[in-house]
């Protein structure tokens, strides 16, 4: 996953590893700083590139690394039944920017691609709604994987007025604030099922 914000970026890659093939958390360690030295390399990126950003720092042994099997996510439950379906607009726009990620059926508590699909079409119903001339909106929300959920790494909003003037960036941010804040609710609707994925 990437991100450019001005000039800085990032990718995240989320990569198991094969676990004989490992020797110890130290090595486990070791191996991914030349992979993320390779990368810089070979990728010409000038950035910040994060490995498996939720391994503990502190890990002694196998707890808290990204270790499988075979080397698939499918061992840890992510065996991506789920799969690519129904948006929670009720649309697919290929040529308009979307997640890839099916909201139903995943984790309503902690699972972002549900959570930030359902919050970001909730923000852009909000601004257009707001009354400020607004006739497009398109709300995207990056997480990093073992970081609050209700803290993002990424707000990008993109709007397209009807009239001249428009909502301005502090009204934005006010609205993208207030429903960050609420993400909380959002969950407890989810696990009652009164808010529609599909």
């Amino acid at each position: 996953m990437g991100s450019r914000s001005g000039e800085e970026q990032r990718l995240t890659i989320a990569l198991a590893f094969v676990d004989n093939a490992v020797g110890s958390a130290s090595a486990y360690r070791d191996i991914k700083a030349d992979m993320v030295d390779a990368l810089l390399a070979d990728l010409q990126f000038h950035g910040t590139i994060a490995i498996n950003a939720l391994d503990d720092p502190a890990a002694t042994d196998v707890e808290g690394l990204y270790l499988t099997v075979t080397g698939l996510s499918a061992e840890h439950g992510d065996d991506g039944q789920v799969g690519r379906g129904n948006r929670v607009n009720g649309l697919i726009t290929p040529g308009r920017p979307m997640s890839l990620e099916a909201a139903a059926g995943k984790n309503a508590a902690a699972h972002v691609g549900k959570l930030y699909n359902v919050l970001a079409h909730r923000i852009a119903h909000a601004l257009v709604d707001g009354g400020a001339g607004l006739s497009d909106v398109s709300v995207q929300l990056l997480s990093t994987i073992g970081d609050p959920i209700d803290e993002p790494a990424l707000v990008a909003v993109q709007v397209a007025t009807d009239r001249r003037g428009g909502m301005d960036d502090d009204a934005i941010r006010t609205t993208v604030v207030e429903h960050l804040a609420r993400l909380g609710p959002v969950c407890q609707q989810l696990l009652a099922g009164e808010v529609a994925v599909f």
